[in-house]
């Protein structure tokens, strides 16, 4: 995941419905992580907001597995830290039935907790993952202007003390890349080098008159396939088809069809693979509010229903 790169980013880009509390940002639409709209968040005052997940499959009860994600913000409505659970281990043991004594098979989880935190400072943005054991990778972005022009990868590792605090105890350089960017009339080309500053990949970003992005191409300069995206809009100039193509002498083809409500809130998404259906999503908003409750996804192939509920604080 890199969010980072989606702040920085939008500068070159019209985003059109700035009231949406989710965006949809064609550089990283395909991704699988929610974009907030900073404007939303600072002008609702939310300073998180809990994902409490529940899935359901076919012919089956809810199975409330205790999956949470959550968001806190700072007040300018900048993303502070994001942590979400996953399940490391399911344990499985044997139960009988008080009322007619069958032998009943029962799941105990064991759980993992990953979150990122994110620092703004005046030219450097620091994007830290923090796994269990105290292992940490932290991202430092140098901005140029508004751009991002150097990226920094490095492993951190932590020590606790005798009096149980948790200190800095070695940085490691994993990765340095940097990014020319070159902006054009409707066009920008990015250019990305590695640590021996020779470049290794080309990105380049077409737009409309209204400046809206309607292809993205990225291909590696020693490799051969590329990854092409394309954008369609409505009337309302909201994105209402895109497609991926992943090429590299195997070609797959990613689309999702989107659609709105009568106020230009995300309503539903559809997921296509080699145009074949494979998940669909649903967004329900509070009436009176008109916050997003909640989030239904069935996935097709795995007969489930992923209820999402969102709370505010």
């Amino acid at each position: 995941m890199n969010l980072l790169k989606i702040l920085i980013f939008s500068v070159f880009i019209n985003i059109c419905n700035l009231s949406a509390q989710l965006l949809l940002h064609p550089e990283y639409i395909f991704e699988k992580f929610p974009v907030f709209n900073e404007t939303f968040i600072k002008n609702n005052q939310i300073k998180t907001i809990i994902f409490h997940i529940i899935d359901k499959k076919d012919w089956q009860e809810a199975e409330d597995k205790k999956l949470t994600e959550v968001y806190e913000f700072y007040p300018d409505g900048k993303l502070k830290r994001q942590y979400h659970t996953s399940i490391k281990k399911i344990l499985q043991y044997e139960t009988i039935n008080k009322k007619n004594k069958n032998i009943l098979l029962k799941e105990q989880y064991e759980y993992d907790t990953t979150s990122i935190s994110y620092i703004y400072e005046k030219n450097i943005i620091i994007e830290r993952f923090r796994y269990p054991n105290n292992y940490v990778e932290a991202n430092y972005y140098t901005l140029c202007g508004q751009q991002i022009c150097k990226e920094e990868k490095y492993i951190e590792s932590y020590r606790q003390l005798q009096t149980g605090n948790v200190i800095p105890d070695k940085l490691l350089l994993k990765a340095q890349d940097s990014i020319a960017t070159f902006v054009y009339n409707h066009q920008i080309k990015q250019i990305f080098y590695n640590n021996e500053k020779l470049p290794y990949k080309e990105k380049f970003i077409y737009q409309n008159q209204q400046n809206q992005i309607y292809e993205i191409t990225e291909q590696f300069i020693a490799a051969q396939g590329k990854i092409k995206k394309t954008f369609h809009y409505n009337t309302n100039h909201l994105i209402a088809h895109a497609t991926m193509t992943i090429d590299y002498g195997n070609p797959e083809t990613y689309s999702i069809e989107y659609t709105y409500d009568e106020t230009n809130q995300l309503f539903s998404e559809k997921h296509f693979k080699n145009n074949t259906a494979i998940k669909e999503y649903q967004y329900i908003y509070d009436e009176k509010t008109k916050l997003l409750k909640s989030i239904l996804i069935r996935t097709y192939e795995d007969k489930n229903i992923r209820i999402i509920k969102l709370i505010y604080e």
